[in-house]
């Protein structure tokens, strides 16, 4: 829908377009995460989601490895 609507502009036009529509995403952003208690409820969220990634891929390691040595 975005190249619909910027294929008309000349390059100049399109790129401050798509930069006030950045502007405007991370203004969302940050109203979204105004209070203290939401940073640190998606701070834990992002720990939590690194840790299970990170238990995910030391399985998969471990049974790459086993299947190897195994045969």
């Amino acid at each position: 829908m975005e190249l619909k609507v910027l294929s008309g502009l000349c390059p100049h036009q399109r790129h401050i377009t798509l930069l006030k529509l950045r502007l405007a995403l991370s203004k969302c952003v940050k109203q979204e995460f105004n209070s203290s208690r939401k940073q640190a409820i998606a701070a834990n969220n992002r720990r939590m989601g690194l840790i299970l990634l990170s238990v995910v891929v030391t399985f998969f390691i471990g049974i790459v490895i086993k299947r190897s040595m195994l045969g």
